[in-house]
């Protein structure tokens, strides 16, 4: 399993994105550094997904930006050995 933990602040839906990877599962959650500290979103999707790449920087350029994206995106791909076309 592995865990990160992105601290945006103002670029991003809540502040903050955690992103899960649990053997062939990768989970987001959007986390609200403001408030509570509670899930604002979460959005789940399998490594054998056909349209993995598109789920999630579909997900994460609705809560942060592209920059962002680009990185989360980069983290992932690492550690799930995926091949990604734009990262």
């Amino acid at each position: 399993m592995a865990t990160k933990t992105f601290k945006i602040g103002e670029y991003a839906l809540g502040g903050i994105i955690q992103v899960k990877i649990t053997g062939k599962i990768i989970q987001i959650f959007v986390k609200d550094m403001y408030g509570d500290g509670g899930t604002v979103r979460t959005g789940t999707t399998s490594t054998e997904d056909d349209d993995v790449e598109r789920k999630l920087s579909d997900f994460l350029n609705d809560v942060t930006t592209h920059y962002y994206t680009e990185k989360v995106m980069k983290w992932i791909k690492e550690k799930t050995g995926l091949k990604f076309m734009w990262v």
